[in-house]
């Protein structure tokens, strides 16, 4: 099935400048796809009118902090409330899933208990049990868990009235979250690659402290046998699921 897809841009930092065609291509275009880049955090913002073509919007992450008030980021909340009532599938990877869920009602914070969140975690699939006839369950398999990477000092620490938890790690209880019946988010990142976090976001986490160095061989130890590939199976099934999954029971 060929969709068009808006990808929101949410970070300038030039180390990620030239990865993000590169990113975009791998994990979310599939052959006949068309993409649509919106840089919202450079002022290039979606609303209805100029997604009215579309398919799904993506939500990438950003070094921002999704509690944070830049204009942009109220800009962008607004948008993702507008989207509800649409038949416009809406996906936030991290950043994009806490903004996400702080747009509808959500509260996210630094990570609490564990400092910054760095490497993988097996997240496990829990579909409530009044969701369970829906068809959530053709894209999720409840029960199920995936390995998948993860990287982030905030998190989303409640949810707003109406979102539902799909899935939970050890680091990371709010891991994915059917915010309403079409806008998926998940907490992990599915997007990068381990040579990606090592290459691009170590250095600059244990240059300000906020991973000791010495941790290096351990973490690099839980980067393989990961999920990647799967998770974003699931996403794009997500993408292209007509209608409703059944937030509500059938």
């Amino acid at each position: 099935m060929k969709l068009k897809i808006g990808i929101i841009i949410c970070d300038n930092a030039p180390k990620w400048q030239p990865l993000l065609e590169p990113i975009v291509k791998r994990c979310f275009y599939r052959e006949g796809d068309e993409i649509r880049y919106f840089r919202a955090i450079d002022g290039d913002m979606p609303n209805l009118e100029n997604t009215a073509d579309l398919d799904a919007m993506i939500c990438l992450g950003s070094a921002k902090s999704a509690y944070e008030n830049e204009p942009w980021m109220l800009q962008l909340c607004e948008f993702f409330k507008s989207v509800a009532s649409t038949k416009l599938k809406l996906y936030g990877s991290c950043f994009g899933h806490q903004l996400i869920n702080r747009a509808f009602g959500g509260e996210v914070a630094k990570n609490a208990e564990r400092g910054f969140v760095f490497g993988a975690d097996e997240i496990k699939i829990n579909i409530p049990e009044d969701l369970a006839d829906t068809d959530l369950t053709k894209i999720l398999q409840n029960g199920s868990s995936l390995k998948v990477l993860n990287s982030h000092g905030d998190e989303v620490v409640s949810l707003g009235d109406g979102a539902r938890l799909l899935g939970s790690s050890a680091r990371c209880k709010n891991e994915i979250v059917l915010v309403r019946d079409n806008i998926l988010t998940m907490q992990c990142h599915p997007d990068l690659t381990p040579e990606l976090m090592m290459m691009n976001i170590w250095p600059a986490l244990t240059g300000k402290g906020a991973i000791d160095p010495a941790d290096k061989e351990k973490i690099e130890e839980e980067l393989v046998d990961l999920d990647t590939d799967k998770c974003l199976d699931i996403l794009r099934a997500f993408l292209e699921s007509p209608g409703s999954l059944g937030i509500q029971p059938k």
